[in-house]
């Protein structure tokens, strides 16, 4: 089998956690596909444990690296609070841009009360450009219960902001001089900065959503974008699905971008948007409160059983099956 770049082939990650030790009945979520997060029971809390690295990009690496991770750990219902950090620092590296890379880190952990509990640091021979790998650790209060809850047939899929925030930014900076081209300039300052405005955070939403008893499960969609997201959703939560694109919200003014690319929107890394599963009785109650606080949704879907599959109405119409699909991003650096 000839491997692609991203995330590995979710039949294959299967196949390989089945050798892992996960005995201990501390565990009370255990990895896999669509897995945000780990869920430990130490005592007088859940300890909610992520880990991810920052790939496609070096540019503000310290930055993504603390929201990314961050996220995840939100989304499975806790508040994050400790952060670790390996970064591997490619030979002939300036001082100065090590220092950044820990300042970056420094001004989200500050800004969302984090502290950084250690980590590696080192010069690694033969790579090209730095890389970082965090892990984020948070605790949930016993008494609010594990989260996700179960989700229903017949429950709702909601995704809160728009797609890909993180993928434009990404494009925007990466291939700066090419989009000059047909790119008005204020635009595209704005897409460079779109990892901040709106952001790939979901800090605020997550914890809006964790205080109704209405909202069930929240997921990160990143690499593989929204489609992907959508079908880790689905095998973490062991549901069926049904999608429409045309409820699904795509960055305005960007359509000439992707298209110049040969790019997928739906398809693209899109940290910063967050699909929830709503229960059906509440779903009302849940709208209210995200159009109350001003922020940006759609209902995109309805879940089913298993058996029904996982299905996306196309504009046109017809219906496409949703897969596990490796992330458009990459297209840009071939």
């Amino acid at each position: 089998m000839e491997l692609k770049e991203g995330k590995l082939n979710i039949d294959l990650l299967k196949e390989l956690l089945k050798v892992l030790p996960i005995s201990s009945k501390k565990v009370k979520v255990k990895p896999g596909p669509g897995a945000d997060a780990a869920v430990v029971d130490i005592g007088d809390y859940f300890a909610v444990i992520t880990q991810d690295p920052i790939t496609f990009t070096e540019k503000e690496i310290g930055y993504y690296s603390v929201m990314v991770n961050m996220n995840d750990v939100l989304c499975m219902g806790a508040k994050p609070l400790f952060y670790l950090f390996t970064l591997l620092i490619p030979k002939g590296k300036d001082v100065k841009e090590i220092k950044n890379i820990f300042m970056e880190i420094s001004s989200v952990c500050r800004k969302y009360e984090i502290s950084v509990i250690g980590g590696h640091t080192e010069i690694t021979p033969g790579l090209t450009r730095f890389l970082i790998s965090g892990t984020m650790i948070g605790l949930r209060d016993k008494k609010f219960g594990i989260f996700p809850k179960s989700v229903k047939e017949g429950d709702y899929l909601l995704c809160v902001k728009e797609v890909p925030i993180e993928g434009i930014s990404i494009i925007a900076k990466e291939k700066e001089k090419e989009l000059k081209k047909f790119v008005d300039e204020r635009l595209l300052n704005k897409f460079k900065n779109y990892h901040r405005k709106p952001g790939i955070g979901i800090f605020r939403e997550a914890l809006l959503l964790l205080e109704n008893k209405n909202v069930l499960a929240l997921h990160d969609p990143t690499e593989g974008g929204i489609i992907n997201g959508i079908y880790e959703f689905c095998e973490f939560l062991n549901l069926g699905v049904l999608v429409y694109e045309d409820k699904i919200k795509v960055v305005k003014k960007t359509e000439n971008i992707f298209k110049y690319f040969g790019i997928e929107p739906l398809k693209t890394i899109s940290s910063g948007a967050l699909l929830a599963a709503v229960r059906k009785s509440g779903v009302n109650k849940v709208v209210e409160i995200l159009s109350s606080n001003k922020i940006k949704f759609n209902i995109i879907g309805e879940f089913k059983k298993k058996s029904y599959g996982r299905w996306l109405v196309k504009k046109d119409g017809k219906k496409e099956e949703i897969y596990s699909c490796q992330d458009d991003i990459s297209k840009i650096f071939d």
